[in-house]
């Protein structure tokens, strides 16, 4: 039986690791300090240009990969130019146009959702929020090897594993790398705040939180239409559309409910609707949060904007209750629009309010039938009264037998069935009785005159004492006692 048990364990562990190993992602740093990136130039670079890297404060490293032919190269002192294989600078001395162009480094930080990229693709159609694009605690990370990275870590920055190319990195290797000689492509600021785990599998069915908290002090919010926009966990902008969220029950699978959904919603999704899908903490516990917003265009009017993803929140609040997927009272919906008051007529199907899984149409009815059924009950409980105290009334006289009557002989033991005079009454049955054993309904009930005499004379008569034979030798003798 243990080693049953044992087996049974081992292959739950199997599965539930199977399960949740799809849960950790790979997250990809996406910027780099590269001479080729145009957006870090004042303009874009030209023959014979007059280069200036500038002075940002900080050390930083560029990438040159290429041949460059330039007037002149100025660079502050915590400033290194790193040539690639066939990088190389040639200076023109002639040169009839020259442009004071500048190279200007920039910092990113580590906590920027705008930062990273993911390697897997997530469940169609939803996307991450804006608190899991960043490396989460249990996520792999990897800076790419032939690029040059400048990062600004935040505090208490915990991932799973960290790769420089295809070589995987320790907390105390990643210092002694970026550390070591002729390593100045990997720029860490503030690198004490970062901690490898080493755990890249998170194995709760559930899911995991992300640990790491989002940055969105470099994040650009578009500018919004709606006339009540949202505010939720885990994204750096307001939006307009629904927000639905659920405490999950037991055994709760995230995977497997976003699978699902995603069927559901595959006839339903319109076009601009933004959906993600996430976890996030609320008062101390752990609920699912799905957010639905438009792709709105600048412009739009008050009455249109975030109403299709309302309507499309409403379908999924819908879907969540019908199924049975939580219970009704852990579920909370948030719209930016109340779609009854909205100029756009609602269609009958997401206009009908639901209350705990029911539609009100189908709650009127059955309190309807409730209180039809509570008022027959009702009269039939008068009718059978009034029946009893009728049969009552009718036989007033007395039973003789003070005793408790079979129901099929007393009359009041039935006070709904009507008056039948085929059925005896106690008394009928009494002297039916009677003329049966030959006794008179008239003769005292008494002991006879000749039981009493009797009696007396038994009573009268002397008693005489007992004698026992006892035998002996001579059976001629007889022993009195």
């Amino acid at each position: 039986k243990q080693w049953y048990q044992r087996r049974v364990a081992i292959t739950a562990g199997i599965i539930s690791v199977f399960l949740v190993a799809k849960s950790n992602k790979v997250k990809h740093w996406k910027h780099s300090n590269s001479w080729r990136d145009l957006q870090q130039w004042d303009f874009e670079p030209t023959f014979c240009d007059s280069v200036t890297l500038s002075n940002e404060g900080y050390e930083y490293s560029v990438l040159l990969s290429d041949t460059v032919n330039l007037n002149s190269l100025k660079f502050p002192g915590n400033t290194e130019l790193i040539f690639g294989d066939r990088a190389s600078i040639s200076l023109v001395s002639q040169c009839y146009n020259v442009v004071e162009n500048t190279y200007r480094a920039k910092r990113y930080i580590w906590s920027d959702p705008n930062n990273w990229y993911s390697a897997g693709r997530e469940t169609y159609p939803f996307e991450l929020a804006d608190s899991d694009r960043i490396p989460c605690w249990t996520d792999t990370v990897v800076f790419n090897e032939s690029k040059v990275f400048s990062v600004l870590v935040n505090e208490n920055v915990k991932v799973g594993a960290v790769y420089f190319g295809e070589d995987e990195f320790t907390t105390d290797e990643i210092i002694e790398f970026v550390r070591g000689p002729g390593r100045s492509q990997l720029q860490f600021e503030n690198l004490a705040g970062l901690s490898v785990t080493g755990r890249t599998v998170c194995t709760n069915p559930l899911g995991c939180l992300c640990g790491n908290q989002v940055d969105c002090s470099q994040v650009e919010c578009p500018r919004l239409t709606c006339a009540d926009p949202i505010k939720s966990k885990g994204l750096c902008c307001r939006y307009c559309g629904s927000e639905i969220r659920f405490h999950p029950p037991a055994g709760f699978y995230l995977m497997k409910f976003q699978e699902t959904l995603s069927a559901y919603l595959t006839d339903l999704i319109l076009q601009g609707v933004k959906l993600t899908i996430s976890l996030q903490e609320y008062d101390t516990r752990i609920n699912i949060q799905i957010t639905v917003s438009d792709d709105y265009r600048s412009g739009a009017s008050l009455e249109s904007a975030g109403y299709e993803s309302s309507q499309l929140g409403q379908k999924i609040y819908d879907y969540i209750i019908t199924y049975d997927i939580a219970k009704s009272s852990d579920i909370r919906i948030k719209m930016s629009h109340d779609l009854v008051s909205l100029t756009k007529p609602p269609t009958a199907e997401n206009s009908e309010t639901t209350y705990g899984g029911l539609k009100s149409w189908l709650l009127y009815v059955i309190l309807s039938v409730a209180v039809v059924f509570f008022l027959v009950m009702i009269l039939l409980l008068v009718k059978c009264l009034q029946r009893y105290r009728g049969n009552h009334d009718n036989h007033t006289s007395r039973r003789l037998d003070p005793g408790r009557l079979p129901s099929a002989l007393d009359r009041r033991y039935k006070p709904c069935v009507e008056e039948d005079p085929d059925i005896p009454t106690y008394e009928e049955v009494l002297m039916e009785d009677l003329r049966a054993r030959g006794i008179s309904p008239t003769t005292p009930r008494g002991p006879s005159p000749r039981v009493i005499a009797e009696a007396t004379r038994a009573r009268a008569t002397p008693r005489v004492g007992s004698y026992m034979e006892v035998p002996s030798n001579d059976s001629s003798e007889i022993t009195h006692i």
